[in-house]
């Protein structure tokens, strides 16, 4: 039996179609602004104008830099003012609602010529100008250092749509289920809608990089925010696009492009109630010439723990125990690209990451660590180059050759401590990927509406990883195939006048992966944007998508014991055992989901933008262990199929000699197969059936002041409800809501003053409360909201200086019930131990 569809989910959809009916729009605003641009060159001067209107403006970088234009003063709208710049130019634009796009004009009966001209690709789409079905949340460098933030990790752990467990550095321990929240060397992730970090696919500059620790994840915080030109999140499946992992959605980091200067950044803050004192330096690079550019980019970050004796929601906790680890890290970026004839470029990317992380727990409150505790370090090691061909093939075509090579390597120590005697512990987890990919995207007829489109193109990747830990030395790999195409089909556009659409598109996806140890696999996506007018469009995206377990979760091999069987009365012989095999799984396969999205884009004027849609995601096949305890689990009828009643003396020696230890005897004699009357399997399998259903909003706000200044003002919230089913006779549970599960809702505002030299920025965050069952009684934990400000200014030609106070008022959340001190005494998964901090950047452009 399937979960139930909320029919709270078709109310809101209707209700938000009916607020937002074509009806109702305004007409397309003509609003003028004031210029007064000098002469200068026409990439300057179109940003100008696309600052000042809040408009998206898509163009390559070498058709508008290298042309010169004259001044343009006088009142003009956005789009009078673009066509001005453009006049005597080799260019044309063409405009849509908040957005322009600036590229070579075509003479009648030929071909456009793209030259030098990049793909203006949307990240969830391999299509060249393809609106996406599924909105795309667009984070800019700008955004990122107006919150304060330090890295990609921070800037995941603000957003409404993501959930702060998974694999982050502030996971404490006893924090959910085993192995899913976890911080095995301080790397980063993303884990939109909290369905796990490995859900999420996240990409730089449009390619995969190298897996981080256990898990199937980049370690994004490895990759220096100086290098970030913005960050792109699509909230929707696209494994038809991408491939595995894209279950919850996609995340693409865009680095900088022709960067020129040189400049040095430095930033210190800390904790105003102790600990967590960062220091930060960065240096940024780059030139470029006529057929190319470089950048690189040196990151330096180091801060220290917060310990329990730091915070008030402590008492349970060895003071000395930590809530957020000392963590240092080097982080190098490059990215370069080169023309080296019209319509053949090279372009690569490069990071390199190297750094350390200690953390320590007590097992007693009032003990020392070295009498009885537990100090990890975990040394990292990350490095990744992805060069890209592209050729320009004529008549619209393009094509790309694509490769890649990654290493993530993390060598941890931890001393566990009795009476000052140290035993040590050795973890190895070393992860490489390989993959290269070749596709190809361009024209293959024209309807009215413009031409149809397709991309298309295959490839291979290998993953393997070699794991060291608890007297386990494994290194599996896998390796899979894949082909994939997508079709772009437009049945509107503006210029036809049609009288009830201004412009509609459809797409269709399909792609292909044969892996090595699951088979093949196959994912469609559809997608349909309907706009009646120009200031209103409507998405609607299906898809089906996939997740492969990880290797660690496959392949880490299971454990047997030899158990008694007690609590059953008379229904066995007295004395008799059973043997119980149980975790990782090498039978497991891929993990399904369906995927539906319905959105709504609403454009009243050139500085309003409204975003909602709805989600639904039927996730099955989910890899969990099919006991939630052994105790009556031979007599159960649920578990039935998991029992094999006298088992022959062939069967046990299988399952014991499969296991990846020796038999671990509970018993209190030895082990003999004569007294065993029951062989129980709760290895892990693909049973657990989840869904996950809500609703996202945004709103943009830009209201130009006089001069160059402005006014933005910015809404995000998201509501999620998530429910769980081990197994078909089994209840449903309630993941969202729930303590170490995402909160229902959550929500970020902000408004940003901003002219030439100063801005002023101010956010507030509000992470919804939860409850915990995990005793009789329940207890409800309290929800956090942060106000955060944010103030730059930039001292003539000197320095620019940025002063921030994140959680001005110092929110803290509550405590919650442990088992034992060494257990982290709150939800670390939701809400963070950093509390009030303050931090000071200085950056100079030299």
């Amino acid at each position: 039996m399937t979960i139930r569809k909320s029919r709270k989910l078709k109310a809101l959809l209707l209700g938000t179609l009916m607020m937002l009916s074509p009806l109702e729009l305004a007409a397309q605003e003509t609003e003028r602004y004031p210029f007064d641009i000098p002469a200068q060159n026409l990439g300057d001067a179109l940003r100008t104008v696309a600052a000042t209107a809040d408009w998206e403006l898509y163009a390559a970088a070498d058709e508008i830099n290298d042309v010169s234009v004259p001044p343009l003063r006088g009142n003009f709208t956005a789009k009078e003012a673009i066509e001005r710049l453009l006049l005597g130019t080799t260019l044309e634009a063409q405009f849509d609602t908040g957005s322009v796009l600036i590229r070579g004009r075509v003479g009648p009966g030929t071909a456009a010529s793209h030259g030098s001209e990049e793909a203006i690709v949307v990240t969830g789409t391999r299509i060249r100008g393809a609106p996406p079905a599924a909105p795309v949340i667009t984070i800019t460098n700008q955004d990122i250092q107006n919150a304060g933030l330090a890295d990609l990790g921070e800037l995941a752990r603000s957003l409404p749509q993501n959930f702060g467990g998974g694999q982050n550095p502030g996971i404490g321990s006893a924090q959910g289920t085993q192995n899913e929240n976890v911080n095995v060397n301080g790397a980063s992730t993303f884990n939109l809608r909290g369905i796990g970090p490995n859900a999420t696919l996240t990409l730089l500059n449009g390619n995969r990089f190298a897996y981080s620790g256990t898990n199937s994840v980049i370690d994004v915080s490895a990759i220096p925010v100086a290098a970030v030109e913005s960050v792109e999140i699509v909230t929707d499946g696209a494994s038809a696009i991408y491939g595995a992992d894209a279950v919850a959605g996609v995340v693409n980091i865009l680095l900088r492009k022709d960067y020129e200067g040189f400049t040095t950044t430095a930033r210190i803050g800390g904790s105003t109630d102790g600990g967590n004192f960062q220091h930060q330096f960065s240096v940024l690079g780059g030139t470029k010439w006529s057929t190319g550019g470089i950048l690189a980019v040196y990151d330096y970050f180091d801060n220290s723990a917060i310990r329990a004796s730091h915070r008030s929601f402590s008492s349970s906790s060895n003071p000395a125990s930590t809530f957020y680890p000392n963590l240092k890290r080097h982080s190098v970026l490059l990215s370069a690209h080169q023309e080296f004839v019209p319509g053949v470029r090279l372009k690569a990317d490069l990071i390199y990451k190297r750094g350390d992380m200690t953390s320590v727990r007590g097992l007693f409150v009032d003990r020392p660590i070295e009498t009885r505790g537990t100090r990890v370090v975990n040394e990292f090691e990350t490095f990744g180059i992805a060069p890209t061909l592209e050729i320009d093939l004529g008549g619209e075509w393009n094509t790309r050759l694509t490769g890649f090579y990654g290493t993530d390597d993390t060598y941890g120590v931890t001393d566990n401590f009795t009476n000052g005697v140290a035993a040590k512990l050795i973890r190895i987890f070393d992860n490489r990927n390989i993959a290269i990919e070749a596709g190809a995207e361009g024209p293959l007829f024209a309807l009215p509406a413009g031409d149809v489109r397709l991309a298309a193109g295959g490839g291979w990747r290998q993953n393997r990883i070699h794991g060291e830990f608890s007297g386990r030395n494994i290194t599996p790999v896998r390796e899979n195939k894949f082909a994939y195409g997508e079709l772009f089909i437009p049945l509107a556009n503006p210029d036809q006048d049609l009288g009830f659409v201004h412009r509609a598109s459809f797409t269709a996806a399909l792609r292909w992966e044969d892996y090595s140890d699951s088979g093949s696999i196959v994912t469609p996506k559809l997608g349909l944007v309907y706009s009646p007018v120009p200031e209103f469009s409507l998405g609607v995206s299906w898809g089906r998508s996939f997740k492969m377990p990880t290797l660690i979760q496959q392949y880490t091999g299971y454990s047997a014991s030899l158990v008694p069987v007690t609590g059953y009365g008379a229904q066995f012989p007295a004395g008799s055992n059973f043997v119980y095999i149980g975790g990782p799984n090498p039978g497991v396969g891929p993990e399904r989901s369906e995927n539906l999205t319905l959105s709504a884009t609403f454009h009243p004027s050139s500085r309003v933008e409204i975003v909602t849609s709805l989600f639904n995601i039927d996730y099955r096949d989910r890899v969990a262990p099919p006991l939630r305890s052994v105790l009556g689990a031979l007599t159960n009828p649920l578990y039935s199929r998991f029992v094999t009643f006298n088992p022959t003396a062939a069967e046990l020696d299988a399952a014991i000699a499969g296991a990846a230890g020796p038999l671990a005897n509970g018993t209190t004699g030895p082990y003999d197969p004569a007294n065993v009357v029951a062989l129980l399997d709760g290895r892990d399998r693909n049973i657990a059936e989840q869904r996950y259903r809500g609703a996202d909003l945004a709103i943009r706000y830009r209201a130009p002041l006089s001069g160059s200044r402005s006014l933005t003002l910015s809404v995000g919230a998201t509501w999620l409800d998530s429910q769980q089913r081990l197994l078909p006779d089994l209840p449903i549970t309630n993941l969202a809501g729930n303590i170490f599960s995402p909160p229902h809702f959550r929500a970020r505002v902000g408004a940003t003053y901003d002219s030439d030299r100063f801005t002023l920025a101010a956010f507030s965050s509000f992470i919804g409360g939860v409850t915990d069952r995990r005793r009789a009684v329940s207890i409800e934990i309290s929800p956090v909201a942060t106000f955060d400000l944010t103030s730059r200014i930039k001292i003539a030609d000197v320095a620019d200086v940025t002063f921030s106070a994140l959680n001005i008022f110092n929110a803290k959340p509550d405590q919650i019930l442990v088992a034992a001190p060494n257990d982290t005494p709150f939800d670390s998964t939701n809400y963070s131990a950093i509390g009030r901090f303050l931090v000071l950047t200085i950056s100079r452009d030299w």
